[in-house]
């Protein structure tokens, strides 16, 4: 009972490793004895996670005592293991005896660490993709890396394919030039082939680059090509990539007449309309817009067209026939004067009026005028006179048909006078005096520089009730001196800090309305050679309240001030020695309401804000009873120019604080 049935005895002579790699190859060496001539199969059974895989290495003989040194080797190969990975274990086996290896790994990973220094790339750019790769057990891939370029927004991808050798990768192509810009995410999969062709290790990794907005084209585009005299060509500048994709950036954009003449030269964002207002007598012709962002340069025409037009008014019984329009105007008006039609042949210039009187039968009538194919206006007249007529005026019969009144004044003077006359028994011919009663008046408020004035004023400007001149959008800057009559009566630094600020105003190209204790700058086109003029004034603004603010920090006489800015519409005629302006609507009222309402802060009216959105941001306000609306400054760019000028301006001060002026 105690002899040994063991017929051999199996020996493992080495351990084996903890780690392999699909394609290695485990060798293990093994040492059989027997006390027994023994014949069998050897037999290797490998084990992972459950599966198993039994391979025969042939029948083995051993005679009594002999033994038997082998080394077994397992490729790791599908061929020989069908994939199995994971965690396993080898059984060998002879006759009725065995032994069982430690657990050790069958892996099939690798693992890949991209090398990525830069992460922004534009097209035509070389983009280099590298890194390096190694098994599982730190042994070098030789293999081969598929990369998978795909744009996250639209899916677009590029795949390339390349090898990897001794552990590294590298892989450089230049972007494309037609690549959308965006982020790409960047896959790297590296994976190794055995002899069958069949995929062994592999192993991947992800990444993120971006692709970059390269400007390569301009457009200029026009909300119409065609401008029609009296309204605003709107002009943008587009900037495109490589894919005609819009840039956001920002474009210098010009606009030239015909003759090549610079009117107007802005900086714009991008994509966003830039108005320029066209006179409405500015005569047919093609002009020019230029416009450079990230140095390109684009060019484009727009035309402004003919525009034949009248304007029509009836002022008691005269029509006056006004040609607004942009060339010769010569066609025929339809007058309807009850239920008869009258056809005139008007031939005018641009600008030109010409009077017509009509008369009829004594009654009131309709009369309705047809021009350049419309209904130009229509109102009831009285008329007097024997038959249906329209005659062409002369300046001096319209003068006393538009202005009756004239007649009743000439007639009240004379009848003063003979009563005078009269009464006084006096004999001298009153004829002499006639001419101190008819003496031309003057109709212009003269600016206030006088004995009251604080500033002397090199371009000045004057309110006239009437005038004739032309129509101008301005920028108007009200400044308002509270503390007006104490500034005045003493002496001190205040005056002259006032007489830098209209300097500085006037050599900005402003005229200045001096009204006592309110300063008005006036910027108009007719003076600044420019119709946008909201820039300049906000920049003005802006100086003249840090200059008043340093001077009540310097000087103990202080300015009690209230500044404000608005956009409206005057008529101007500028003479030799000053502007004339007449303002239309409630353009100076309300400057001055709203400075009155400023307590050393600068307002905005409605007008003007909407003009400077892109310069400014601003906040709504009211006053008390929510009549007066105005807007304050929350932000503003504030330009080299400014700051230069305020630099030197406030050192001016403290030096004027320093030697005790």
């Amino acid at each position: 009972m105690m002899v040994s049935f063991a017929s051999a005895t199996l020996l493992i002579n080495k351990p084996i490793n903890d780690l392999y790699n699909l394609g290695d190859t485990i060798n293990i060496p093994v040492k059989i004895t027997t006390a027994q001539y023994t014949s069998d199969f050897l037999i290797m059974t490998l084990f992972c996670d459950g599966q198993s895989k039994e391979i025969q290495w042939g029948v083995r003989q051993l005679n009594v005592g002999e033994e038997l040194e082998e080394t077994l080797s397992l490729p790791l190969r599908e061929k020989f293991i069908s994939r199995m990975d994971g965690t396993c274990q080898i059984k060998i086996s002879f006759s009725n005896e065995y032994v069982q290896t430690k657990e050790f790994t069958i892996s099939s990973s690798i693992i890949v660490e991209p090398k990525a220094e830069k992460l922004m790339f534009f097209p035509g750019e070389e983009l280099t993709i590298e890194g390096k790769a190694s098994k599982e057990n730190s042994a070098q891939v030789h293999g081969f890396i598929e990369i998978n370029m795909t744009n996250k927004a639209t899916g677009e991808n590029l795949d390339i394919l390349d090898t990897v050798n001794l552990g590294y990768f590298s892989v450089s192509f230049p972007v494309p030039d037609d690549m959308k810009a965006g982020v790409y995410s960047i896959n790297l999969y590296v994976y190794e082939k055995d002899a069958d062709e069949e995929i062994t290790n592999h192993g991947n990794a992800e990444y993120e680059i971006e692709i970059g907005q390269v400007a390569t084209n301009l457009e200029i585009l026009f909300e119409n090509p065609n401008v029609e005299p009296g309204t605003s060509m709107k002009v943008k500048a587009i900037l495109h990539d490589q894919t005609g994709e819009p840039i956001s950036s920002t474009a210098i954009i010009t606009i030239k007449n015909k003759v090549n003449t610079i009117l107007e030269q802005t900086e714009k964002p991008t994509n966003e309309f830039l108005e320029f207002p066209i006179l409405y007598k500015e005569p047919p012709s093609n002009w020019t817009v230029v416009a450079v962002s990230n140095k390109i340069t684009s060019e484009a025409n727009f035309e402004i067209i003919e525009k034949e037009q009248v304007k029509v008014d009836i002022i008691n019984k005269t029509i006056i026939i006004t040609n607004t329009g942009n060339v010769f105007y010569n066609k025929s008006v339809q007058i309807n004067i009850g239920n008869e039609s009258i056809n005139i042949d008007v031939s005018l210039k641009i600008d030109e009026s010409q009077k017509y009187v009509l008369s009829a039968p004594d009654g009131e009538y309709q009369v309705k005028i047809l021009a350049d194919g419309e209904d130009k206006l229509e109102q009831s007249v009285m008329l007097t006179g024997k038959v249906i007529s329209v005659k062409e005026a002369s300046g001096a019969v319209l003068t006393l048909v538009r202005y009756p009144f004239v007649w009743i004044f000439i007639i009240g003077i004379m009848g003063f006078v003979a009563f005078l006359v009269y009464k006084k028994g006096y004999k001298r011919s009153f004829f002499g005096y006639i001419p101190q009663y008819f003496k031309k008046k003057d109709k212009t408020i003269p600016s206030q520089q006088t004995k009251e004035s604080l500033i002397n004023s090199k371009n000045k400007a004057e309110l006239s009730l009437s005038i004739k001149g032309d129509k101008q959008n301005i920028s108007l800057i009200c400044l308002k001196i509270k503390n007006f009559k104490e500034i005045k009566s003493q002496k001190g630094n205040a005056q002259e800090t006032i007489q830098s600020i209209v300097n500085l105003a006037e050599g900005r190209k402003s005229t200045t309305y001096d009204n006592q204790e309110n300063l008005f700058f006036i910027f108009a086109p007719i003076k600044t050679r420019t119709f946008n003029n909201e820039k300049n004034a906000l920049e003005t603004i802006q100086m003249i309240k840090e200059a008043l603010d340093k001077h009540n920090k310097l000087f103990k006489q202080k300015i009690d001030f209230g500044i404000s800015l608005d956009y409206g519409t005057i008529i101007a005629n500028q003479d030799k020695d000053s502007l004339k302006f007449m303002s239309m609507g409630t353009l100076v009222t309300n400057a001055k309401k709203i400075a009155t309402l400023s307590n050393g802060e600068i307002f905005l009216g409605e007008n003007i804000k909407s003009r400077i959105s892109t310069l400014a941001k601003t906040e709504k306000h009211s006053d008390s009873d929510g009549k007066n609306i105005y807007f304050t400054i929350k932000e503003m760019k504030k330009t080299d120019e400014h700051k230069k000028f305020l630099d030197n301006f406030l050192e001016g001060l403290d030096r004027d604080k320093k030697k005790g002026k």
